[in-house]
């Protein structure tokens, strides 16, 4: 038996905010251009129902990419 497909689309999300996209997103309303934002957002606030123009937003991350360090204040 192996992974029923329907079960996986269920609980696994299309669109996950991935690190890069993230940095991306920050870098770009730091600079005070919030149009990343708001499309990252746009794309995880219906993170189960894939949509044509957010592919880039379902692909897993780079393949070269370092390896993302976060550090929690607690």
């Amino acid at each position: 038996m192996g992974p029923d497909p329907a079960r996986m689309r269920a609980v696994n999300p299309v669109y996950i905010p991935r690190n890069h996209l993230l940095d991306e997103a920050l870098t770009a309303a730091e600079g005070g251009d919030l149009a990343p934002v708001h499309r990252l957002l746009e794309a995880v606030t219906d993170p189960f129902t894939p949509r044509p123009g957010f592919e880039r937003y379902a692909e897993p991350g780079p393949a070269d990419g370092a390896p993302f360090v976060t550090y929690c204040g607690t």
